[in-house]
């Protein structure tokens, strides 16, 4: 029987970041707004760059050698998080998002040819959608949305620089509760591209 994993491609938070944005979201959990809300894990916060869907397993290998060719070509670059809003607006929000900030278009070049790239073997990749940077904090439990818009005016959270270093290839764990999202491998972004498989060991030399 194949295997069936799903799988996405995407750059992580910085632990320091993502242990403030934590304290501040925490705080709101509480809120009676935020019981229109269904939170997501801390642990998994991430800037998703290209969302494959359910591929075979032995896809796995392939997918991160189509990765080093998008990833040789951009730079390593700083990319700037913070800010709070919605999709598809704050009257109507479905998802919660914490911004990150692509001034020289760095993580959307990525992102386009990490799709272009995995295109041939994931055809699903490329579905038109625009790449907007950003960490989804929350969905909204109703499927109309949640009218956010005087509630998102009023929060500030903290701002913070994510390097965009290496992209991962995660595994989507499904079930009750928030997904888990498993590290299979990272690629190293510059001319120096590399398939990495210790992505913990990878994370605390740049942590």
């Amino acid at each position: 029987m194949i295997k069936r994993w799903r799988c996405f491609v995407a750059v992580p938070l910085p632990e320091g970041l993502r242990s403030d944005l934590t304290d501040v979201v925490s705080a709101w959990r509480g809120e009676p707004a935020a019981s229109d809300l269904r939170w997501t894990d801390p642990a998994g916060w991430h800037l998703t760059l290209a969302f494959l869907g359910w591929i075979d397993a032995e896809l796995s290998e392939d997918v991160l050698a189509r990765l080093i060719v998008p990833a040789r070509s951009a730079g390593a670059a700083d990319l700037t998080a913070g800010g709070l809003g919605a999709f598809p607006s704050p009257r109507r929000a479905r998802v919660l998002w914490y911004g990150i900030a692509d001034e020289r278009a760095t993580a959307s070049t990525l992102a386009e040819g990490i799709r272009r790239a995995l295109a041939p073997i994931v055809p699903r990749v490329e579905d038109g959608s625009p790449f907007r940077p950003h960490v989804t904090l929350a969905r909204a439990r109703a499927e109309r949305g949640a009218d956010l818009s005087a509630w998102i005016a009023g929060r500030a959270v903290p701002s913070g620089v994510v390097p965009l270093e290496r992209v991962i290839l995660y595994r989507s764990h499904l079930g009750r509760g928030p997904a888990q999202y498993e590290p299979l491998a990272a690629v190293t972004v510059g001319t120096g591209a590399r398939i990495v498989r210790d992505v913990e060991a990878e994370a605390s030399v740049h942590g």
